[in-house]
């Protein structure tokens, strides 16, 4: 015995919602291509899919990021002993707070000793200036490597020893710090690490300081 076929619309079985009819009428598409304010929607939603894989992409794939650097670095307005062909060494650390910028610690020091000595008056010898910076970065992304800018505050420390009667040197600052970064990937994790960086204090002695360094950088 042949079983009959109900048309579920013309049954009334259907919510008039759900009928085929309606739906031809006033369903989702018919809504969106009539509707300014569906169509709009609608677009942004396809607008953001395409994005997705974008905003993935630009964010990094490590949180924190350790450092070392050597390079050259000294005073450049000092009355004795400037010039930036004196040892710096510097360790930094950093934290990825949202895509491509960071906030890092710089432990740093540049070792001032010159044949003249360093600084105005007597001069000083064994003079050494050691610093601490925190500062913010905002990186900039391409094909094969990334650069960034630094701007900070930071602490500064003068020690040395006259060569007058001896007498110990140590004098405190604060200061700024404004600094460029070239860093280009060696592994998924490491990477060689390039810095320009200028320190500005308010020591007597001399008040800006300028480091040149390279190193290496680990991310994790």
């Amino acid at each position: 015995m042949p079983i009959p076929l109900i048309d579920a619309n013309r049954s009334g079985i259907l919510a008039p919602h759900l009928r085929t009819s309606n739906f031809d009428e006033d369903g989702i598409l018919s809504r969106i291509h009539s509707t300014p304010q569906y169509r709009t929607a609608f677009l942004a939603a396809v607008a953001a899919l395409l994005l997705l894989p974008l905003a993935a992409q630009a964010q990094e794939s490590y949180t924190f990021t350790v450092s070392g650097l050597a390079g050259v670095g000294g005073a450049t307005n000092g009355d004795r002993g400037d010039g930036v062909d004196n040892t710096s060494y510097q360790l930094a650390f950093s934290l990825v707070t949202q895509p491509k910028t960071h906030v890092g610690l710089r432990i740093g020091s540049i070792d001032l000793e010159s044949d003249e000595g360093f600084g105005g008056g007597g001069a000083f010898t064994d003079t050494d200036l050691t610093y601490v910076t925190v500062s913010g970065e905002y990186r900039y992304s391409y094909a094969w490597y990334e650069s960034g800018v630094y701007f900070g505050l930071g602490a500064y420390r003068l020690e040395g020893v006259s060569l007058l009667d001896g007498s110990a040197l140590d004098n405190t600052s604060a200061g700024l710090v404004l600094g460029l970064t070239g860093e280009f990937d060696l592994t998924k994790r490491f990477a060689f690490l390039v810095e320009l960086a200028g320190h500005f204090t308010g020591l007597d002695e001399a008040s800006t300081f300028i480091t040149v360094q390279a190193g290496v950088s680990f991310h994790f």
